[in-house]
């Protein structure tokens, strides 16, 4: 007698606004978290020797940048002036901080920059390097036993 499914404007209009936040929310999810060459993306190849860690800072002048070591965190920070008619006032600031394994020396750590990349390089502490042991000769032995 009484219909339950009435249409009603207020249920399309919810319908419309749970459609529209699944289609940004779905958009937000399909983006990359970082984009290559951003500020704070960074590449970390790893060696025998060590690990080699770039960190793009193009525009940058290597004078502007600064590393500190404490413990097993590196703290790369840029401070550097911005251009235009306010240069003293614009200041562009750049900081990340890496935790780094306690297999790596930070303490021999060699820091470069070339054509806007900076350049870290951490050797493997020497406890962790593999090393090559020598085995004592064996025919020796044998011998001895067998003249024995």
């Amino acid at each position: 007698m009484f219909d339950r499914n009435r249409w009603s404007p207020f249920d399309e209009v919810f319908n419309f606004q749970r459609e529209v936040d699944r289609v940004f929310n779905q958009f937000w999810r399909d983006l990359p978290t970082r984009t290559a060459g951003a500020p704070g993306s960074f590449q970390v190849n790893t060696s025998e020797d060590g690990w080699h860690i770039d960190v793009p800072l193009p525009g940058i002048d290597p004078e502007h940048v600064q590393l500190q070591a404490t413990g097993n965190t590196l703290q790369i920070s840029v401070n550097a002036p911005g251009e235009g008619k306010k240069s003293n006032t614009r200041v562009s600031r750049y900081e990340q901080t890496l935790t780094l394994p306690p297999f790596l020396d930070i303490d021999k750590l060699n820091a470069a920059y070339r054509h806007g990349m900076l350049q870290l390089t951490i050797p493997l502490k020497e406890s962790v390097r593999p090393r090559r042991i020598e085995i004592a000769n064996a025919t020796e032995d044998r011998k001895q036993l067998t003249t024995a």
